[in-house]
């Protein structure tokens, strides 16, 4: 009896191995849809030109004051307080140019029909994403596992 109980129980199952979906390699946005991110993306973009435009003037303003008011003493604490002001406007500008960069890149991805692909999975972003973030290039879990 041990011989036929052991024909008539089922083969051990192993467990499923996820079956991998393919990387997309064209968008599943519509051409209509591809032009609204555009949109956005181009108003976001001259936003930080302009932001870019006013950071750079007050520096190149701040350094002609200097070399006018270089003959006056100033106060130590005046001097530190410009000068943490000055390292304030190039980190902005920095952070500025990074987020030009990611935008520039998201435009890319738009004229090359790849937009709304996620560049780590394949997998289509969610448009609710990339509403909120348009120049996004991956999927909100692969943003989060940076952290």
């Amino acid at each position: 009896m041990t011989s036929m109980s052991k024909k008539n129980s089922p083969a051990p199952v192993s467990p499923a191995e996820p079956v991998e979906e393919p990387r997309l390699t064209r968008t599943y946005l519509s051409d209509d849809e591809l032009e609204h991110f555009r949109q956005i993306l181009l108003k976001r973009r001259d936003e930080v030109l302009r932001d870019l435009d006013i950071l750079r003037s007050s520096l190149s303003e701040e350094s002609v004051e200097d070399s006018i008011n270089s003959n006056y003493s100033m106060h130590m604490a005046d001097h530190g307080t410009e000068t943490m002001d000055r390292e304030q406007r190039f980190m902005f500008i920095a952070r500025d140019e990074k987020y030009l960069h990611y935008i520039d890149q998201a435009l890319d991805r738009i004229r090359n029909k790849t937009y709304g692909i996620c560049t780590k999975s394949g997998k289509p972003i969610p448009k609710k994403r990339l509403e909120a973030v348009p120049h996004t290039s991956v999927r909100i879990e692969f943003k989060q596992a940076k952290k």
